[in-house]
């Protein structure tokens, strides 16, 4: 088995400092809010933004999306999001690097990065995740029906990262796809 160590050179790195720069601003961010709930707010505690609509809930979430895994037990938990993650993070960081890479994937990979970070960071710092953003909807009449109220999972700025990620990541998905099918 061959071995080899790539070494990075400087203009990869001149060409992916944005991306590396939206990491950052992602995790500053999203460390920032959370900081500003955690003091601002009792666990439980809520506060309307924009009424029948969003609002901040401060809530702790030991698990991932839709909390998926809060119960699983503690050296599960560690593996899948301590150490999975951060052996993520460093194909992210290859794939970002990586000239063959087009940008629109290099901006999504950015985007996971640091929303992966993010939550990282809570999860390594306090075995649970800060989450505070609540969007729902109360009901809505549209005259001839009406929408029964809605509520969607509690969620942060990292998680809003990832996801807008993962819709780039289809999108992209669907654009090449057209284009083969044109070619």
């Amino acid at each position: 088995m061959k071995l080899s160590l790539k070494i990075i050179t400087k203009d990869q790195l001149i060409k992916a400092w944005p991306y590396f720069a939206l990491s950052l601003a992602i995790v500053i961010f999203d460390q920032w809010s959370k900081f500003v709930v955690v003091n601002n707010f009792n666990i439980g505690e809520s506060q309307g933004v924009i009424d029948g609509f969003l609002k901040f809930t401060y809530v702790h979430n030991k698990g991932a999306a839709f909390s998926f895994g809060n119960t699983f037990n503690d050296t599960v938990r560690m593996v899948i999001f301590k150490i999975l993650p951060v052996i993520v993070s460093l194909f992210l960081v290859k794939y970002i690097l990586s000239e063959k890479e087009h940008k629109l994937m290099r901006f999504a990979y950015a985007l996971i990065l640091g929303g992966g970070a993010g939550n990282v960071i809570d999860r390594i710092r306090l075995d649970y995740v800060v989450d505070f953003i609540s969007v729902y909807h109360t009901g809505i009449n549209l005259g001839f029906t009406k929408l029964a109220p809605w509520y969607f999972a509690i969620f942060n700025i990292a998680d809003s990262a990832v996801s807008i990620a993962a819709a780039l990541i289809i999108l992209d998905f669907l654009l090449n796809r057209e284009k083969e099918n044109k070619s």
